[in-house]
């Protein structure tokens, strides 16, 4: 089945597009399509950032052990918000407070909770998943194809029986659930210390990791956003870029061809190493104007973990051709960083 390429096809990195050929040539594959944020996976066939459907079959391991996988906002209006955030005297105390929201964490990697602010609203962001119910579920995935098609990547779909759509259901709604805790919390903290006034913000969330099982088939999402309805979705940009709030352009024949789905990020320009070899190239201004920037995240030794570097903008392809390559989107808003906490658990 031939891919829909939301990205210029000439700017995806090769190993990412030999992988996603080799992907099309399997017979049980049906429409699919990457987002410009696709990028190469060495733990499974296909790459991150690609969308495909299957009828027949399904394919339980492709998102790995974190489905259910998204990003949620909470967003306060202007007028409610009392001013602004004070880093220098509630930084560390929002990040210990983040480390107790839950007891497994945001995780590490790309997961993040951030303050992020528009002209005229304030965002609560939070980017995590199903954490060890998600591991659990993979595991249970891998005993099924150990027992129904040893030796391959994919399960007929009997073995999808509404048992296990269900137990699948429960690991996205925990998911979601945690997404929610964390922004629940987060804003009880803001109120507490009197950045925000009492009032009703409005919850958006959005899944980038899962299957759905539909009548047509199987939609898998590989770090591609599930659309659903006109819900508003967040497309993290970088850590010291900001968001992108979009929607679905339901009257848009793109939509059905991007599986009603988007990019969930902005897409990877250099590796986690490479990243890390480009910050030592830069020169000290331009580092300094990091430091100064985001002075809250420098560790004891006045720099910033690799972490944190793999996570700012350099990092990240340039955002202006989201929009032009997905044009059954519609722009919402677009948010700038405040704070961002990273990294609570394994």
């Amino acid at each position: 089945m031939q891919t829909v390429y939301f990205t210029d096809r000439s700017g995806v990195e090769q190993n990412a597009l030999q992988s996603l050929l080799a992907f099309e040539e399997k017979e049980n594959i049906g429409p699919i399509a990457a987002f410009p944020d696709i990028h190469y996976c060495s733990e499974r066939s296909i790459p991150v950032g690609v969308a495909f459907q299957t009828t027949d079959v399904f394919y339980p391991l492709v998102t790995g052990k974190d489905m259910g996988c998204g990003v949620a906002y909470l967003r306060i209006p202007r007028q409610e918000v009392l001013r602004p955030f004070d880093k220098a005297r509630h930084y560390r105390a929002l990040e210990r407070e983040v480390h107790r929201m839950t007891e497994e964490g945001l995780g590490g990697g790309n997961h993040f909770l951030a303050l992020e602010s528009s002209a005229d609203y304030l965002y609560l962001i939070v980017h995590t998943g199903s954490r060890n119910l998600g591991i659990y579920m993979y595991q249970h995935n891998c005993s099924l194809l150990e027992q129904h098609n040893p030796g391959h990547e994919w399960l007929p779909m009997e073995v999808a029986t509404p048992d296990y759509r269900q137990e699948y259901e429960r690991v996205l709604r925990y998911a979601a659930g945690r997404r929610r805790e964390f922004l629940d919390k987060t804003y009880d903290f803001l109120r507490r210390n009197q950045y925000v006034a009492a009032g009703t913000p409005v919850f958006a969330d959005s899944c980038h990791n899962l299957l759905e099982f539909t009548a047509e088939g199987v939609i898998h999402r590989k770090g591609s956003t599930q659309l659903v309805g006109e819900g508003e979705v967040v497309i993290p940009l970088s850590m010291s870029r900001g968001s992108l709030i979009v929607k679905p352009n339901c009257w848009h024949p793109a939509l059905q061809q991007a599986l009603w789905s988007c990019a969930h990020g902005a897409g990877r320009r250099y590796s986690r190493t490479d990243t890390l070899k480009f910050w030592h190239s830069l020169k000290k201004a331009e580092k300094d104007a990091y430091r100064q920037r985001f002075a809250e995240l420098l560790n004891r030794q006045g720099d910033f973990d690799s972490s944190i570097l793999q996570e700012f903008d350099f990092a990240y392809k340039d955002s202006a051709a989201l929009l032009a390559n997905q044009p059954h989107l519609i722009r919402c808003d677009e948010t700038r960083p405040i704070v961002t906490v990273k990294f609570t658990g394994v």
